[in-house]
């Protein structure tokens, strides 16, 4: 008896001995499979990131092919441009006989280089048949062998005095920063913003009137509210800007200062004719007279510049270099900066106040400005005499 339950208790034994084992293989076999569902997510995981690594790579590398090849065409339009520019100039200037060459063959052909690249023109006259008209063609090839055209057709300008009908002419785009007004005469003329590209109002603070308007080759970003949407005048051909003649000027000066020259109340009375300065100008002060001041170099007005008797007083202003306006200023008159191969730009910084126009290559406002159109600079040799110059009318752009 004692044989067989010892029999028994060690068969139990056994069998839980066997359970143990059965359950230890179960657990082993569970984690095998668990290890291998992680191990097949992570291969999964890998793989994704590998992919969007891929993608996210190909995607950087075709957004810096796009960024070189749009600056390697920049590159090359800016040359092509720079032909047009010099074909431009030689026309007024008349350089190298062009004008001669092309009354007798109708044809002129020239080429330079820079670092940059190699620039090939040519100028054909009359353009179709029109008199007074030319093509011009400009081949660039950049240093990175980008090859872009320009064909521009141009004529004589005639008549200039579209430059001077608004408060703001800018032959660039044009960015007003900040709060501002532009007005027009008390007859309601003159309170107009004009650009060669885009108009950028930077906030929504802007004053004009419903006599205003605003004129771009561009578009504008935002409209004031006083202007009627009949009056916003979009995607424009562009207005040339008249050349300023600086042998003209000189030629008729009623005084010529060799070197820099300053100007104040002790020198501003009673001015009257042109003023030419071979050099650069700083001026502030009250004036009397009737006066256009040239200066070869650059003008810069350090404080206000007001007219004694505004119904008759009148001042031009006229640099091919800059022209600065800084402080809490106020200048009675028109301020003109126009380069005939670098543009000229007028900077106003502070809180300036204009009554004439501002006129420009390129205009910069850093703060608030006020311009109240004013032609009381009516009568005055203003730019666009002297010399016939051309300009532009239209232009096509095209790859090679």
């Amino acid at each position: 008896m004692r044989e067989m339950c010892g029999r028994v208790k060690g068969d139990n034994s056994a069998v839980g001995a066997n359970g143990a084992e059965r359950q230890l293989l179960r657990s082993l076999r569970g984690d095998r499979r668990s290890r291998g569902s992680v191990f097949l997510l992570a291969i999964i995981a890998l793989a994704t990131l590998l992919i969007l690594g891929t993608s996210l790579l190909q995607m950087t590398t075709n957004g810096l092919a796009d960024a070189s090849e749009r600056n390697k065409r920049a590159e090359a339009f800016s040359l092509a441009e720079s032909g047009v520019d010099m074909a431009l100039a030689k026309l007024y200037e008349d350089y190298d006989n062009i004008n001669e060459t092309l009354e007798t063959t109708g044809h002129y052909a020239s080429a330079f280089a820079f670092p940059e690249g190699s620039v090939s023109y040519t100028v054909a006259s009359p353009y179709n048949g029109i008199s007074d008209t030319c093509m011009i063609t400009s081949q660039a090839t950049s240093w990175r062998n980008e090859q872009i055209a320009i064909r521009v057709v141009a004529s004589f300008l005639r008549n200039p005095s579209r430059t001077f009908e608004g408060a703001i002419f800018s032959d660039s785009p044009l960015t007003l920063n900040g709060a501002g007004s532009v007005l027009p005469d008390e007859n309601g003329k003159g309170g107009q913003i004009y650009a060669n590209g885009n108009v950028s109002f930077q906030g929504t603070s802007f004053t004009m009137s419903n006599e205003g308007a605003i004129i771009t080759t561009g578009t504008t970003n935002w409209v004031p509210p006083q202007v009627p949407a009949t009056a916003v005048y979009q995607h424009v051909a562009p207005i040339p800007m008249p050349i300023i003649d600086l042998d003209y000027y000189e030629s008729i000066a009623t005084v010529v200062y060799n070197g820099n020259k300053t100007f104040n109340d002790a020198n501003l009375a009673g001015i009257n004719g042109v003023i030419f300065v071979k050099g650069d100008v700083k001026m502030s002060g009250n004036f009397s007279g009737q006066a256009v001041i040239v200066a070869t170099g650059k003008i810069q007005v350090t404080g206000s510049v007001l007219a004694t008797h505004p119904d008759t007083d009148a001042l031009a202003l006229l640099s091919p270099k800059s022209i600065k306006i800084a402080g809490n200023s106020r200048v009675d008159g028109l301020v003109y900066a126009h380069g005939v191969m670098v543009d000229a730009e007028t900077t106003l910084a502070g809180n300036i106040e204009v009554h004439g126009a501002i006129c420009a290559d390129v205009v910069v406002t850093n703060g608030s400005i006020t311009v109240i159109y004013d032609d009381v600079w009516d009568g005055l040799p203003l730019p666009g005499k002297g010399k016939t110059q051309w300009a532009q009318t239209s232009w096509e752009e095209f790859y090679l």
